[in-house]
């Protein structure tokens, strides 16, 4: 793919730029060894304003373009990633980069008020091109009844996907659901309680046009490939937002749903987790960068580096996570290698291996899989009381650990018991979409780690830097952001 034809949503650091340039161009762009998913015939180049959306194939390829950009470099995937920068903000990575890198102030929990290198302006831009869809897709005569469902579907889900990723790492943030950028701009900060009345409204009327099936580029063919989000993927999302504002016995319900399908999903052994043949996988992104497979293994694999971690490879696992594992835990040995250099031994997440170019595309990046929705519906059941036997918490732990070839929990009241599953969630999901730094924060164990973990690190803890600075550069241009700041950073 040609980086230079595709839509450049992360040129600009204010959220109202990243607006005004999606709003002027939408790329489709086919890549070899990506059919299903992004080619589409003819390819779409520069397409414009309502246009877009008179046929189903170029209306299709608006989620598509979205689909695509999440799978090259950014904030969903590589270096500069969700899973890197959230790893080191916690305790799963550290940094060999020194200050002002963005990586080395995250590691050493030191950020100011430079929030624009985190995530803000990125997501506000996909939140924008999704709200773009929205309204194009309804107001379009000439897409079909089933394709515009499942095109609103997606879209409505990608919408609440971001805001979820906006409201745990911001807490309260503008809640914007159209494209009126006069108003958007000076959009306040809505507390977060109504952003996840508007994720779960957002996901469940994406369960309600979602397939059940994945389909391709066309909304419509049936595919194998779990790359466009179906109900399931909708489905997921929901269990998870539930499990967050403590609806317990509605994420029991959703995560119960996905557990039961067992024709569709499956845990799988750990080296199958990550390929794009996965039973476990609910929705994957599938490759786009030239050459490569995912942008993680390119990030994490330090086989490729003599010297040991460096500037193109600049993190490596914590001692905290690579010490957190049971003996005889094959996620472990699976998921974890390591180089020697000059005595000294680095770990390093190995979850995606192929780092190689031109090799044959087997692994795709997993956003959601089917071990969480064993591990929200344990909690829900533990927040109820069911801890122990049949249709219990500690039966959903056992299901994960017993893939990881571990015998039964041994925790027995509540207390354990959610302790043992913040604990399952440590070692299942290490380097995975942010859910350490998410997991810490909900559960109020934050400040418990970090007090510990921060001074290891270099730096500071305080209370505050649980949510990220919102940018500078927003607040000197949103009037109504002035004064609103996350306590503990400046404003100036």
């Amino acid at each position: 793919m040609d980086n230079n034809n595709r839509l450049s949503n992360r040129s600009g650091k204010a959220i109202l730029l990243h607006w005004i340039l999606a709003s002027f161009s939408i790329v489709m762009i086919p890549v070899a060894g990506c059919k299903k998913l992004i080619e589409v015939d003819p390819p779409i180049q520069d397409v414009v304003g309502s246009d877009i959306y008179s046929s189903n194939a170029t209306a299709a390829s608006v989620l598509t373009g979205i689909y695509s950009d999440m799978s090259n470099y950014g904030i969903f995937t590589g270096v500069s990633s969700i899973a890197v920068k959230t790893g080191l903000s916690a305790d799963e990575l550290v940094s060999v980069t020194s200050p002002p890198d963005i990586l080395s102030v995250l590691y050493s929990n030191s950020l100011t008020n430079n929030g624009n290198e985190l995530f803000w302006s990125d997501l506000y831009a996909y939140i924008f091109r999704t709200n773009a869809a929205i309204e194009g897709i309804s107001a379009s005569s000439q897409i079909i009844t089933s394709v515009k469902q499942q095109l609103l579907g997606e879209a409505r889900f990608l919408r609440a996907f971001m805001y979820f990723y906006l409201v745990n790492f911001y807490g309260d943030v503008p809640l914007l659901t159209n494209t009126d950028i006069k108003a958007n701009s000076v959009a306040p900060r809505t507390n977060k309680d109504k952003v996840y009345e508007q994720i779960i409204q957002d996901l469940q009327d994406a369960q309600n046009n979602l397939n059940e099936n994945y389909v391709g580029a066309d909304g419509v063919t049936v595919v194998q490939e779990r790359v466009r989000p179906n109900k399931a993927a909708a489905t997921a999302l929901l269990a998870r937002a539930y499990l967050y504002t403590n609806q317990w016995s509605l994420a029991e319900q959703e995560a119960s749903k996905l557990i039961a399908a067992t024709s569709s999903y499956q845990l799988e052994a750990p080296e199958a987790v990550f390929l794009s043949t996965s039973k476990e996988a609910i929705w994957q992104l599938q490759p786009v960068a030239p050459s490569y497979n995912t942008l993680d293994a390119v990030a994490f694999i330090l086989e490729a580096i003599p010297m040991g971690p460096n500037s193109s490879r600049p993190v490596f696992l914590s001692k905290n996570i690579f010490n957190a594992f049971e003996p005889g835990d094959t996620r472990k040995n699976t998921w974890i290698d390591s180089v020697t250099v000059d005595n000294k031994t680095y770990a390093y997440p190995a979850k995606y291996k192929v780092y190689l170019p031109d090799q044959p595309r087997t692994e795709y990046l997993t956003v959601l899989r089917l071990s969480e929705q064993y591990l929200i519906r344990g909690e829900a059941r533990a927040q109820q009381g069911r801890l122990n036997g049949p249709n219990s918490a500690e039966e959903d732990i056992n299901a994960v650990r017993s893939r990881a070839g571990l015998g039964p929990t041994a925790a027995a009241s509540q207390v354990t018991i959610l302790d043992a599953i913040l604990q399952e969630k440590k070692v299942e999901f290490f380097t995975e979409w942010g859910h350490r730094w998410c997991d810490l924060k909900r559960t109020a164990k934050v400040d418990e780690v970090m007090n510990i973990v921060a001074p290891a690190k270099g730096g500071s803890w305080a209370a505050y830097k649980a949510l990220y600075p919102i940018p500078v550069q927003d607040i000197q241009r949103n009037p109504s952001l002035k004064g609103h700041q996350n306590p503990g950073y400046p404003e100036q």
